[in-house]
């Protein structure tokens, strides 16, 4: 499962170019803030086609499954500037409907997305693989998505730090060295 896990590939010479150019900003300015926008901002063409690929799959749930796809972070990928794409199961997306009295229906979150992705080459909990199969929409948005994500990187990149030094310039004229 480790090998099948989608993640990004950008040219490292790009990253480093953004690392830089982030650096760049005043101190005042989060660089983890920054990098959030970045990622947010640079994920959406993926999260586009996740939808709709989970919208498209033949099992129940649909709707359910491709509201909860997102950008996302946990503790480690804070710890590393970035973030996860997939489906939300925390938070708003772990309430439960109250009009199914008595019921544990939840009615959004993705927590089932694994199971779809991978169904019929992982086994879950040891009992058996799923009946459908696998219905890979995160791998096949990811692999049409990529190249798109990779370009618009840099440029993406340079319209966050533009907004972060207007933003700063503002702050300082407003509040002066006090408003941080």
């Amino acid at each position: 499962m480790a090998q099948d896990s989608v993640s990004i590939e950008i040219n490292k010479q790009n990253l480093i170019d953004i690392n830089l150019m982030f650096k760049q900003l005043p101190k005042q300015v989060s660089e983890y803030k920054t990098w959030t926008k970045f990622w947010r901002y640079n994920t959406k063409p993926l999260i586009k086609a996740a939808q709709e690929n989970a919208q498209k799959l033949r099992s129940e749930g649909n709707d359910q499954l491709a509201k909860s796809i997102g950008f996302f972070q946990t503790k480690a990928s804070k710890e590393y500037l970035g973030g996860y794409v997939g489906p939300r199961v925390r938070g708003v997306f772990a309430k439960r409907d109250e009009s199914l009295k008595g019921k544990k229906q939840y009615t959004r979150s993705g927590f089932y997305g694994a199971f779809v992705e991978y169904g019929g080459t992982t086994k879950f909990y040891g009992r058996g693989t799923a009946k459908k199969g696998d219905q890979p929409f995160m791998r096949n948005a990811f692999d049409s998505k990529k190249g798109i994500t990779i370009q618009n990187g840099m440029k993406d990149a340079e319209k966050i730090f533009d907004r972060a030094l207007k933003i700063h310039t503002r702050r300082l004229k407003k509040y002066g060295t006090l408003g941080y």
